[in-house]
């Protein structure tokens, strides 16, 4: 499968060929058509964006002014006022960064895609989720701003990246990822998240992924479906930067509720409350938000935070 990297400067993938010609033929005033010269300057034009349109593969699609071709559009008056305070808080992190206490993390935004005739996600459900990541981040320090956006032409879904023990994820991101920006790939999904048989139903999503600590990827992958999902797009974001899940046992052994040891088993954080995992989500009670009448062998009760973003609990 075959992905490439496309540039638009300001959206011109998006304008009619009646609006190139508009922009030229208007009068510079009234009553004084445009010379030689500038029909001369039309032709260079029409010549330069045919050479350009021929000539993809290996480009970059940037996005950074994102609503630039768009922001005299009459549209819901209040997503507009939303977006442009959206922009400005983005913006304002820039400035506001000197602190030392404070790390800010530059992300770049890839968008995935199969054609550049438009952006296929709003702008405004991407600022709106790496502002929801900035309040869920907002007690250790790190402050997350959009640097750049990029459209990548690909016909992977998300589903296609776990496949031969992430292959083809691996070679995306050998592909794609820059040192110094944080990848956050947005893919789309299959159409159907479940597989119905004569016998059985088999339902199933993947919300997103990411490596834990990789010294390979400098990246996690979120679905279009789950890109205003709060709780997963932290809990990815979590991965990124070492956590594991709540219910962590495969690698350093179940949580055994002495707190000598908590900081060498399970999660290995010892703020976490030991956690029986997402096969026992029967006995959350998601009024009191907490599980009930759940203990271990020794009878200790599992009493796990539902809400933490590392576990697998509904928010």
């Amino acid at each position: 499968m075959e992905s490439k990297l496309v540039y638009e400067n300001f959206n011109m993938t998006t304008m009619k060929s009646s609006d190139i010609f508009a922009l030229f033929f208007k009068k510079k005033s009234k009553g004084n058509p445009h010379n030689l010269y500038d029909f001369q300057r039309i032709l260079l034009f029409l010549l330069f964006a045919i050479l350009c349109s021929n000539h993809v593969n290996g480009q970059v699609l940037e996005t950074k002014n994102w609503c630039l071709s768009r922001c005299d559009i009459v549209g819901d008056e209040k997503e507009n006022a939303e977006l442009a305070y959206l922009q400005l808080r983005n913006d304002s992190l820039l400035n506001a960064m000197e602190l030392d206490s404070i790390r800010r993390i530059p992300l770049r935004i890839g968008i995935i895609q199969e054609d550049s005739i438009e952006v296929e996600i709003k702008e405004i459900d991407v600022r709106r989720a790496i502002d929801n990541l900035n309040r869920s981040f907002v007690d250790s320090k790190f402050v997350f701003y959009i640097e750049r956006t990029d459209v990548i032409l690909s016909d992977l879904k998300i589903e296609d990246l776990s496949q031969d023990l992430y292959a083809s994820y691996n070679e995306f991101s050998d592909r794609y990822d820059e040192e110094n920006l944080l990848s956050i790939y947005i893919f789309d999904h299959k159409s159907d998240f479940c597989t119905i048989t004569e016998t059985s139903i088999s339902c199933g999503r993947t919300g997103g992924f990411s490596y834990i600590l990789s010294a390979r990827t400098n990246n996690l992958v979120l679905s279009r479906f789950d890109l205003s999902d709060i709780k997963v797009f932290a809990h990815e974001m979590g991965h990124f930067w070492g956590l594991f899940h709540t219910f962590e046992e495969t690698l350093y052994g179940k949580d055994d509720f002495a707190q000598e040891n908590c900081h060498l088993v399970g999660d290995r954080i010892c703020d976490t409350p030991p956690d029986p995992g997402p096969l026992y989500e029967v006995y959350a009670n998601y009024i009191t938000c907490e599980m009930l009448n759940l203990e271990d062998e020794f009878g200790s009760e599992y009493k796990p935070l539902l809400e933490n973003y590392m576990s697998y609990y509904k928010p």
